[in-house]
C-alpha cells in the first residue's frame, strides 16, 4: 500500500509540475505577445519620426526576409543599415498608425503580429495614402524581441479610401 501512495503522489506531484510549466510556457508568452505589439508601434513610431536608428535597432542583425504590398516577388536576407534606412524615409512620410495589433506565440522565442498600417507614400512629388495588412515576426534574440520577416499586403477593405486626418486623431 505505501508504494502504491509513493506512486500516486509521485504522479501527482508530475501533473502538476507539467501544468505549472505549461503555465509558466502561457504567461511568458503572453508576455512576449505584449512585448512584440509594443514593439510594432514603436517602430512604426520610430519610422514616423524618421528615427533610422531606433528602427534600424529593432531588426535582427542577422537580417530581415520582406514581402512588400507592390506584387513583387520576395525580397531576400537584407541586413539594413542606419544610412539603408533613411534612404527609405525619403519614399515614405508622415504619420504611421497601426490599428487591430494581435500577437500569436508561435514558440518561447517566435511572435507572429499581424496588423493593419496606414500611412502616405511618396513617389516623386506626388504623396498618397497607404493602406496595407502586415504579418510581422519578431524573434528573442539574446533577450531582445527582434524583427525578423514581414509580409505586406495591400488592404483596400472593399474599395478605395481616401485617408484624412480624421483617420490619425488619437480616440
Amino acid at each position: 500500500m505505501n508504494k502504491f501512495i509513493c506512486v500516486t503522489w509521485l504522479a501527482a506531484f508530475l501533473v502538476l509540475l507539467n501544468v505549472s510549466e505549461l503555465r509558466a510556457q502561457e504567461d511568458s508568452s503572453k508576455a512576449g505577445g505584449n512585448v512584440c505589439i509594443k514593439q510594432v508601434q514603436d517602430y512604426w513610431a520610430a519610422f514616423s519620426r524618421m528615427d533610422a536608428d531606433a528602427a534600424v535597432a529593432m531588426h535582427s542583425p542577422k537580417g530581415v526576409y520582406g514581402t512588400n504590398s507592390d506584387g513583387s516577388f520576395h525580397k531576400p536576407l537584407k541586413v539594413t543599415s542606419v544610412e539603408q534606412m533613411k534612404e527609405n524615409f525619403l519614399n515614405y512620410s508622415g504619420l504611421w498608425k497601426v490599428y487591430y495589433p494581435e500577437a500569436i506565440a508561435l514558440s518561447k522565442d517566435v511572435i507572429l503580429t499581424r496588423y493593419y498600417l496606414e500611412g502616405l507614400s511618396k513617389a516623386g512629388a506626388s504623396t498618397t495614402p497607404y493602406r496595407t495588412r502586415v504579418t510581422h515576426t519578431w524573434v528573442n534574440e539574446n533577450g531582445k524581441w527582434l524583427t525578423r520577416s514581414w509580409h505586406f499586403s495591400p488592404a483596400a477593405y472593399g474599395g478605395v479610401h481616401v485617408t484624412q486626418s480624421s483617420d490619425f486623431k488619437k480616440e
